[in-house]
């Protein structure tokens, strides 16, 4: 009969033999596999390089997620309600800004977006010491657009929805939902 210490040896020898075939099973089917993945990236990144360019105006705009994308911007519908202040700055937050009606069809989209909340806050205030109304990327309200209905001593605004245009100022200090839009 062997000595003790032949028989660990011999099972340690074995238990080593078959590690080390289970790796080399590991390490072809591994060896195999990488190849292919990796002649589908090249193969892909000279496909992107051969395309030609797009034409310009082609482009494909992509929203973050949770974004609504419409007619080249981006917009993005709170669910909780926050004063204007405080919309205003989680819009910076986002890298965009406080919703800017320029158009009917936009008007439109918005009306559409936010179906189901009678105020939301939008990127006009009023500025002093002039106090006209401005919208946050600086350009003017043209009221052929929109109905301004106004308060005293309210320098923020919502849109109110279902009222055709009807744009309401409010005091800052309220809570509503807003919409941030990016370009």
């Amino acid at each position: 009969q062997c000595p003790l210490w032949h028989r660990i040896a011999l099972g340690v020898g074995w238990a080593g033999n078959v590690i080390l075939a289970g790796a080399v099973i590991v390490l072809s089917i591994w060896v195999r596999v990488i190849p292919s993945k990796y002649s589908a990236n090249k193969m892909c990144s000279a496909t992107l390089f051969l395309e030609p360019p797009p034409l310009a105006g082609s482009e494909c705009k992509l929203c973050p997620m949770d974004w609504l994308l419409h007619r080249e911007k981006c917009y993005w519908v709170s669910k909780e309600i926050k004063c204007w202040k405080k919309s205003f700055e989680d819009c910076t937050e986002k890298k965009s800004h406080m919703l800017v009606i320029h158009n009917q069809e936009e008007m439109d989209f918005i009306q559409t977006i936010t179906k189901g909340t009678n105020h939301v806050w939008i990127g006009l205030n009023v500025t002093s010491p002039v106090r006209t109304w401005i919208w946050v990327d600086g350009s003017p309200l043209h009221q052929t657009l929109i109905n301004l209905v106004t308060g005293l001593f309210q320098v923020c605004s919502t849109l109110l929805h279902n009222s055709g245009n009807k744009i309401s100022s409010e005091t800052c200090g309220a809570e509503f939902r807003w919409v941030c839009q990016k370009e």
